[in-house]
């Protein structure tokens, strides 16, 4: 039973340690517009659905043009404590690039970037 014992431990750790939800950081798992996809209106809704609870009132969305100007961005309340929605209007045809930087609920800060691309009549 001592032997038993002596390599449970070491044994659970290794794999807590292995798992992603150890290490916590909200990662994006779905995004609208998808990473290189194409909107065909000047209005973009978007959504940013990540895989744990994150802190909306401390995290950040920007949107760039191609040359890297900002563009305005209305932020909007969403309904699930995982996700940040908001809507860029009068877009122009180009490529533009969503920035965004969250903190989950346990601390850890997530950044990254979505880039699409407008063409609409």
């Amino acid at each position: 039973m001592t032997r038993f014992l002596g390599w449970t431990a070491p044994l659970a750790l290794v794999l807590l340690a292995a798992s992603p939800a150890a290490f916590a950081h909200a990662m994006l798992m779905h995004s609208s517009p998808a990473d290189q996809g194409v909107v065909r209106s000047h209005q973009v809704d978007i959504a940013l659905d990540y895989d744990s609870r994150i802190e909306a009132s401390r995290c950040t969305v920007k949107l760039t043009d191609a040359a890297g100007k900002p563009v305005a961005l209305q932020m909007e309340r969403s309904a699930k404590p995982s996700e940040l929605n908001a809507v860029a209007d009068g877009l122009a045809n180009g490529k533009y690039q969503i920035h965004w930087q969250v903190l989950a609920s346990d601390g850890h800060i997530t950044r990254g970037d979505v880039s699409f691309t407008v063409v609409a009549p």
